[in-house]
């Protein structure tokens, strides 16, 4: 679960990426804006069911995968982008003129915007941010090395699942399978402040033995990613 900062109120997003329209309403209300406007259930089963199924219909999707409701601690009604910006709009212009910019930043990568779901993010969270950017630097830096040498096509899932299997004990499809998540999911967005760790430390340790070794190649490059997590998963067992 993330949170994205809206007018100094939090805006989650949940793992599948969909945006609560819970904490728009909340927004709203906050700034004295959804006087006689719906709650998300409410607007969704009226005002927004047409534009719902609409939105399914052209992704090609059950209608169950762009829109949810949960129950419980962390819980309330989540929706794919679109939706959200609808509710938004009907919520307030002043809102959906706030959710506009937010996404737009989103969408451009404006680092900013992280900047501030850092500040504003509980200490533990904050954490997980910081390692998961790290994370991302590390995979772009391996990835770039596995081009300039030789790797191509399936060779960069391989390398990818080369380390997965020493970190997380599968695959990228059978970790999936095995959390019962969807096959698009990044890993790395449901990974713990260890588990990323690990895999940037892997990745780094690999992208540095290739370039070393100048290894070439799916097979090599793919051995080593396997060799260079095999390393860091045994140096945690030994610090354990």
């Amino acid at each position: 679960m993330q949170a994205i900062p809206l007018g100094g109120q939090p805006l989650k997003t949940n793992d599948e990426g969909l945006v609560s329209l819970t904490d728009l309403h909340q927004a709203a209300l906050s700034a004295g804006w959804a006087e006689g406007k719906r709650k998300p259930g409410d607007w969704a089963r009226e005002a927004g069911a047409q534009f719902i199924d609409f939105v399914a219909d052209q992704l090609n999707t059950r209608k169950t995968g762009i829109y949810k409701a949960t129950k419980g601690k962390g819980g309330g009604t989540f929706a794919h982008w679109q939706i959200a910006l609808a509710y938004a709009k009907y919520l307030s212009p002043e809102l959906h003129m706030q959710v506009n910019e937010v996404y737009a930043r989103f969408k451009t990568g404006d680092v900013t915007l992280a900047a501030e779901i850092a500040d504003k993010a509980k200490p533990a969270d904050a954490v997980w941010l910081a390692k998961r950017v790290q994370s991302t630097v590390a995979r772009n830096q391996l990835t770039s090395t596995l081009a300039a040498h030789g790797v191509a096509g399936k060779g960069f899932a391989d390398c990818t699942n080369a380390i997965y299997k020493n970190i997380l004990g599968g695959k990228k499809s059978e970790v999936c399978a095995q959390r019962g998540l969807r096959k698009s999911t990044n890993l790395r967005d449901v990974m713990s402040v260890e588990q990323l760790t690990m895999t940037a430390m892997s990745e780094l340790v690999a992208q540095r033995r290739i370039e070393v070794k100048n290894q070439r190649g799916n097979k090599a490059c793919a051995d080593s990613c396997d060799h260079a997590a095999w390393s860091v998963a045994k140096l945690m067992q030994v610090a354990a």
